[in-house]
Parts: C-alpha cells; sequence; structure tokens
C-alpha cells in the first residue's frame, strides 16, 4: 500500500509530497492544478512510458529530469527518473543506506519493481498492450466499459485477479441485498415510528391543559400565600371595629357628663417657682464663700519700713567707706614707718572714729543677717469683694423673704384649684370613660389613661 507519494519537476509539479491517508483518497482542485499530473504520475511510475508520448513533456521546463517516489507501507521506497535520453528505477529496501539502480530498461519494468508495486498490467493475446486495471485515464470510461465482450472474456479468463474480481463482484450482491434488507427494516422502523406518533397526536391538547393546570396551581400558590395577610387585615378589621363601638359608648357617656372646669394658668407660677430655685442656688454660693472667709484671721499690722531701708543703705554706706580705708591701709602698710609728729592728737581721734565705725559695721552685719532671717510679711487682700459678697446675701435674703411671700400665695391659690377639682370629682363618683375609681391625688400624678 503507498503511504506517500513525492513528485519533483514532473509536467507542472516542482516539488509536491502526498500523504495518502487509510481506505480512499480523493484529490479536488480546480482546473489546472495537477490533479491529472498526479495520476500521470503513478502512471509512469507503474508503466515506464517510453516514446509515447515524448519524455520532453514529463520534465518540467528548465529541469533535467523528472522524479517521481512513492514510500510504500513497510518502508520500501521506489523512484522513477525519467531524463530525454534515458530513464531508470531506484528501489531502496526498508533499512537501506543505498538504492538498488536500474538501467537499460527495454520499455519494461523491472521485475523487483514491478513485484513490490503491484501495479502491473494484465497481457491480453488479441492486443499488443496490455490493460491497466490499476490506473485509468481521464479521457476514457473505467477499464472495460469502452471494450467489446470478447475483450472482456479474455481479459477475466487471463487475468491472475479474475478470481479476486468475482469475489468482489459476489460480495457485492451481498452487500446490495444486505441493503435492500436493511432499507426494509428502516421503513418497518418509520412505519411503527409513524404509527407511535400517530397516537401522539392528542398531546398538544394535554399540553395545553397542562399549561392550563399550571397557571391555576401557581394561581393557588399565590392565593394560599396571600390567605395569612387577609387573615391578619381581617384581624385588625374586627379589632378597629371594636374600638369604634368602644369609643362611641365612651363618646354617649361624655356627652352626658357635665363639661370639666377651666384650670387657671399656671405659667406665671413656673417662671416664678423657677426664679426661686435660681434664687435658692445664689444664696447657697453666697453662704459658702462666707463660710470659707470666716476662718480666715486678720491680717498683722504692717510696721514702718522707712528707718530700717535708712539704716541699711547706711550700713551699705559705712562698709564702703571701710572697704576703701581697708584699702588704703595695706597701700600704706609697705610704706616706711613717717617720721615723728609733734602732734598725735587727730591722728588719736581719726582711730577712735575708724574703731567706731568698725563697731558699727559689725551691728549692721548682725542686724542684717538677722532681718534676713526674719519672713516677708503677708500682702492684706483687698475686702472690697467680701463687702460686696456681704451686701449681696443681704439683697438675695430680703429678695428670698419676698419670693417667700409670693410662693405662699401661690401655695394658696393651688390649694383652692385642688380643692374645686376634688369636688368635682366626689360628685362624678368615678372615671367618666372607663367606668373606674378616681381620686385627686391619682388624677394630679398619672392622669387617667384608658386601654383601647
Amino acid at each position: 500500500m503507498i503511504n506517500k507519494i513525492i513528485i519533483d519537476n514532473f509536467m507542472a509539479h516542482e516539488h509536491t509530497e502526498l500523504e495518502l491517508g487509510p481506505g480512499v483518497t480523493i484529490l479536488t482542485g480546480s482546473n489546472n492544478t495537477g490533479k491529472s499530473a498526479v495520476v500521470e504520475a503513478l502512471r509512469c511510475l507503474a508503466t515506464n512510458p517510453d516514446r509515447n508520448p515524448n519524455p520532453s513533456l514529463y520534465i518540467r521546463h528548465g529541469a533535467k529530469e523528472a522524479r517521481v517516489e512513492v514510500v510504500l507501507d513497510d518502508g520500501t521506497r521506489v523512484a522513477w527518473v525519467r531524463a530525454k535520453r534515458w530513464a531508470k528505477y531506484e528501489l531502496w529496501a526498508p533499512g537501506a543506506e543505498e538504492p538498488e539502480e536500474y538501467h537499460k530498461l527495454q520499455r519494461q519494468v523491472p521485475e523487483d519493481v514491478a513485484r513490490v508495486l503491484r501495479l502491473d498490467q494484465v497481457a491480453l493475446e488479441t492486443r499488443k498492450d496490455g490493460v491497466d486495471v490499476h490506473i485509468g485515464n481521464q479521457r476514457d470510461p473505467v477499464f472495460l466499459l469502452n471494450q467489446p465482450d470478447s475483450v472482456m472474456a479474455e481479459f477475466f479468463a487471463a487475468s491472475t485477479e479474475s478470481a479476486h474480481l468475482l469475489a468482489m463482484q459476489n460480495l457485492l450482491k451481498l452487500k446490495e441485498r444486505d441493503a435492500k434488507r436493511e432499507e426494509r427494516g428502516l421503513e418497518e422502523q418509520a412505519a411503527r415510528a409513524e404509527a407511535k406518533l400517530d397516537r401522539l397526536d392528542p398531546l398538544p391538547a394535554i399540553g395545553l391543559r397542562m399549561d392550563v393546570a399550571g397557571d391555576l396551581e401557581r394561581e393557588a400558590d399565590r392565593l394560599e400565600r396571600e390567605i395569612p395577610a387577609l387573615e391578619a387585615a381581617l384581624a385588625e378589621f374586627r379589632h378597629l371595629t371594636g374600638s369604634v363601638r368602644r369609643a362611641r359608648a365612651a363618646g354617649a357617656v361624655l356627652e352626658k357628663t357635665a363639661p370639666v372646669p377651666e384650670i387657671e394658668d399656671v405659667a406665671g407660677l413656673k417662671a416664678r417657682m423657677d426664679a426661686l430655685q435660681g434664687l435658692s442656688r445664689r444664696i447657697g454660693r453666697a453662704v459658702d464663700t462666707a463660710g470659707a472667709l470666716s476662718g480666715l484671721s486678720e491680717p498683722p499690722a504692717v510696721e514702718d519700713t522707712g528707718s530700717l531701708q535708712g539704716a541699711v543703705r547706711g550700713l551699705a554706706e559705712t562698709g564702703r567707706v571701710l572697704r576703701g580705708a581697708e584699702v588704703r591701709s595695706r597701700a600704706l602698710a609697705g610704706l616706711a614707718e613717717p617720721p615723728q609728729c609733734e602732734n598725735t592728737a587727730r591722728l588719736a581721734a581719726l582711730l577712735d572714729e575708724w574703731y567706731a565705725l568698725r563697731a558699727r559695721d559689725a551691728r549692721f552685719a548682725r542686724l542684717d543677717q538677722l532681718l534676713r532671717s526674719v519672713a516677708e510679711p503677708p500682702s492684706p487682700e483687698p475686702l472690697d469683694r467680701l463687702r460686696g459678697a456681704v451686701a449681696d446675701m443681704d439683697g438675695l435674703a430680703a429678695l428670698l423673704t419676698a419670693r417667700q411671700g409670693e410662693l405662699s400665695g401661690l401655695e394658696e391659690d393651688l390649694r383652692s384649684v385642688v380643692d374645686a377639682m376634688d369636688e368635682r370629682i366626689r360628685a362624678l363618683g368615678c372615671c367618666p370613660l372607663c367606668g373606674g375609681d378616681l381620686t385627686t391625688a391619682e388624677f394630679l400624678d398619672h392622669g387617667c389613661r384608658h386601654d383601647a
């Protein structure tokens, strides 16, 4: 079996490789694309034509030789090479590195090549040329169909493939019979299927009814889901109806009762109570301030320190004079003893004065040290704020007394209003709406609530 065809410089093919699949391979394409050239290449490989047609027709223009090669399924390779003056075959056995070449063909196909290709023609006694049963001609019908019966009979008598062809003919008849049997079976199956389809004619009406039933079922589900909401609405309606009925009964009762007395406006009382509370807070703060100030002692009396400051300044001046005298004394210490003065009274007076100054300086030093140990006197606080706070407290006390008088009057007014309400409630005896017990204290504390 041929697996691959390789064509080089053959007619219109410069280089073509065709991979053949298992079974039948069909070449398709537009005109003048080389389909017939492939068939002609196989014919040349199988028959080795010599001079008919002219070999130059096989060789591509510009090339020196044409080559047709096939690869068989066992790996064997067969090539036909045609030049203008000679032709040869190349045969590669499976695994061979070099081909075996066949020259001087004498217009024949080498037996080794024919045995490998198995594309030889059937020779007839009455015909010079054999009959090609493998490769057809594009311009002729399938082999033997254009031949007389005698040629056909001679072919079957001489062909080594006649038994195979007869077997193929019998197999074709069997296949035709099986095909007819299968066709009859398919016709019977089609008839049965058609009968089943006839029985299924009512299905559209059933499907329509099923759709309607599905719609009804969905509507029923929707209504079922709405039932709880409807029940809740019905319960709410019943509750509202009862409330309306009770409200009408209460309205009828209220129509029979006397009007409620008007209550005086207590906005002024509330404003006065708020003012009184603010006044109480101010009095509390004033009392706290007075309590904090009561624990303080009187500030000490401050002595006049003017003379002390003068003494300190004199002491500082004396110290400066003494330091100057000491400097002069050190300067005079290095001098030679002065000559004997006859009158030393003045010098003695100066020495006495100097000793007196030293004693005074020592006293001032002790006094300064003593003054440094004395703490600073406290600075006296101003009493104006305290006097103002006391005056405010007096004013607040007077205002508190006045507010207490007003509060007493308001309490009297409130007691009179409560007494009037008490008389009215005792006259009613019970709550006009619910009929329950009602007292003045409960009414003022909580009112009278009714649950619908």
